[in-house]
């Protein structure tokens, strides 16, 4: 589960690729520099994510409307990638009461697609680049989202300290979370038996030698593409601006970005001991054989929606919604 220090396991990589930065600077410049990339086929390559997290945050929406909400919302997403967890609420039962937007992302060119989103929503807010440190003093929201957010904060303590220092003068106002690793469900007994009913993914030392990989190899080469994805370009100009010596594996820079993965996922049992000055409206999960929904097989897909809809919590992925406590309760 949750380690004193994240970013410890960091130390191996970093001795490995000759890295001088300390591990919080090394993180955040992976981090950065692979968002960066990943934004050009980030909608493409999480085509499952568009279609299956739209129903979790109408899910949530539901629960937050079940009690006390605020008639105007001002909202902040946090880490907004291209826009999904907005998008996602305007279209969820909270829509209607959501009158300014604010995104913020790290990455500039995640926040150009998010932006031009916006054109969609309607709704006036300022776009801004960098972390929930850096926005403007006074800052204030009355709903607050990340969306596959909270298992790339080394720090979510100080993370959560801030998101509720957004909030501080805000009763009923609400944080919403979805698309983290859940932390409560590991060791699940269900969760194993779950996950091996998929059918089993043809292994990629094979999969690269299926005619239409082996043609599409010969077609970068053929016009000066290869390694022109977005861990070579990654692995590219993190070399290029002296931040390691050789290029990161692919397992490497997962184990960085994701940094929450390998330690255990997100707990919402330890978030209530982070979150004192909130309640916990409801808590949910999905992923229960491992994937998305738009993933599976239909027969699966149909007990995915039952155990979403009996409330199951040891799926893969958990989500949440939390209200700030008012003085008077």
């Amino acid at each position: 589960m949750y380690m004193n220090d994240p970013l410890a396991p960091l130390e191996i990589i970093m001795r490995q690729h000759n890295v001088k930065l300390a591990a919080p600077e090394f993180h955040a410049a992976v981090n950065v520099c692979f968002h960066r990339f990943e934004s050009e086929v980030y909608d493409e390559i999480h085509r499952d994510m568009w279609e299956s997290l739209p129903q979790q945050v109408e899910l949530l929406a539901a629960d937050c409307m079940r009690g006390p909400v605020p008639d105007k919302i001002h909202m902040l997403d946090i880490g907004c990638g291209t826009g999904l967890a907005t998008d996602s609420l305007m279209r969820s039962s909270l829509a209607p009461r959501i009158q300014e937007i604010d995104l913020l992302d790290t990455s500039t060119a995640m926040l150009a697609r998010a932006e031009k989103r916006r054109e969609q929503w309607a709704k006036p807010g300022r776009t801004i680049e960098g972390i929930v440190e850096t926005l403007p003093p006074g800052a204030s929201y009355d709903l607050i989202v990340t969306s596959s957010v909270l298992h790339h904060v080394p720090d979510l303590p100080s993370f959560l300290k801030a998101v509720a220092g957004l909030q501080n003068a805000l009763p009923d106002a609400l944080f919403i979370h979805l698309q983290d690793p859940n932390g409560d469900s590991v060791g699940d007994p269900r969760k194993a038996e779950r996950a091996a009913e998929l059918p089993p993914a043809v292994p990629d030392s094979i999969a690269r030698f299926t005619p239409k990989r082996i043609l599409g190899r010969l077609m970068r080469e053929i016009k000066g593409e290869q390694g022109q994805d977005y861990i070579s370009k990654t692995n590219r100009e993190l070399i290029r601006t002296g931040v390691i010596a050789k290029p990161l594996s692919v397992e490497e820079i997962f184990s960085i970005t994701d940094i929450h993965v390998r330690d255990g996922g997100i707990s919402i049992e330890r978030m209530k001991a982070w979150l004192p000055d909130y309640e916990l409206v409801a808590q949910r999960s999905y992923g229960f054989f491992g994937g998305l929904s738009s993933n599976l097989p239909q027969a699966l897909r149909q007990r995915e929606e039952q155990y979403i809809q009996d409330g199951e919590l040891n799926g893969e992925h958990i989500a949440a919604a939390w209200r700030r406590l008012t003085s008077k309760r």
